[in-house]
């Protein structure tokens, strides 16, 4: 009987800890919401976040595709809602319809893809645009009259 209780505890903490993770990293303010983990491809997505931080040891604390982000020396925390990893796409030219989730940060509607662009001006709302990529995930998005760069596309990760 004290055997079975035993394991029971002992899965019931394995599982517990499994739900969440917590991670040391050092990270960039890239944009409006917008977090670059130092030294990695990896875009960390906020809520009404506006620490102005460049190089900062942070502690992220991730739930499956949420949680929140701790700032070490500044003591801020926000919310996150997402953390994102390169994406694989083969280069050429897609046409997509886009939405703007932040500055620079765009989501290809109903694809789960994401667009970190440079000094794009775009208020995309469901608007129709040609993604032109080359190989490495480099490219231009073109929506209406605007030419924006593209750093990069990314999908969001489970953490």
């Amino acid at each position: 009987m004290k055997f079975r209780i035993f394991i029971s505890l002992l899965l019931a903490s394995i599982s517990a800890g499994a739900i969440a993770d917590n991670y040391d990293i050092s990270v960039t303010r890239k944009g409006s919401n917008l977090y670059k983990v130092d030294s990695k491809d990896i875009f960390i997505h906020t809520r009404y976040c506006y620490e102005y931080v460049y190089y900062e040891e942070s502690f992220l604390r991730m739930n499956g595709y949420s949680g929140e982000i701790i700032f070490t020396d500044s003591g801020g925390k926000c919310d996150v809602k997402a953390v994102y990893g390169p994406s694989e796409q083969e280069a050429g030219k897609y046409s997509v319809t886009i939405n703007r989730e932040d500055d620079d940060w765009y989501e290809v509607w109903g694809q789960s893809i994401y667009i970190k662009t440079s000094a794009c001006l775009s208020l995309a709302l469901g608007d129709e645009a040609v993604l032109a990529l080359s190989a490495g995930g480099y490219g231009t998005l073109y929506v209406e009259d605007d030419e924006c760069m593209v750093e990069g596309v990314y999908s969001r990760m489970s953490l």
